[in-house]
């Protein structure tokens, strides 16, 4: 919540109206509450995640567990939820945040490797129901390589590959997801 109190802090600034609900978002409850707290909005940026480093038999199996129920199930279930209500207005974008990591396999990062590979089939799968409902709501998929962040931290590995800013990045998705790209 500090951090997110930060970041408040810094768009604020922009006169940027920020509401901040800090949850778990692996626990199905919370996904529900937060969708039921901010329903009528117009963008979902759907970026939960982290990752898990480690031979995949050794990996702790905890964290593996609480990281697909943040990066598949979190993101599956607001999704869904948004979805239906963008639906039901013909209007709204979802921006899902996958990563390069989908399109390949991952040792060292099974878990997280396939989670990205979900959430890009899943929205890749949406969007064409959405093509075939003449729908107005658009999805985009976002795939960046390795991102500044605290991702590494958390997943307790370094990538080799030169990382992006993630103000940056965002910035490059927001423009692309706005143009209607799908695969960002």
């Amino acid at each position: 919540e500090e951090k997110l109190q930060n970041v408040k802090k810094e768009l604020e600034k922009n006169n940027v109206k920020i509401e901040i609900y800090a949850m778990d978002l692996s626990i199905e409850e919370n996904c529900k509450n937060l969708h039921e707290k901010v329903k009528d909005i117009d963008i979902l940026i759907n970026n939960a995640g982290f990752g898990v480093h480690g031979n995949f038999v050794e990996t702790n199996f905890e964290k593996e567990i609480k990281m697909l129920e943040t990066n598949v199930m979190a993101v599956h279930i607001l999704m869904k939820l948004f979805l239906q209500d963008m639906v039901k207005r013909n209007s709204g974008q979802i921006l899902n945040v996958s990563s390069m990591a989908a399109f390949s396999p991952g040792p060292l990062m099974a878990g997280y490797y396939s989670s990205k590979a979900y959430v890009y089939r899943l929205s890749e799968c949406v969007k064409t129901e959405l093509k075939m409902a003449k729908s107005k709501v658009k999805i985009s998929v976002l795939c960046p390589g390795p991102v500044r962040t605290n991702f590494n931290k958390a997943a307790d590995v370094n990538f080799a590959a030169p990382s992006l800013s993630s103000d940056i990045v965002a910035k490059y998705a927001i423009n692309k997801m706005l143009k209607g790209k799908f695969t960002i």
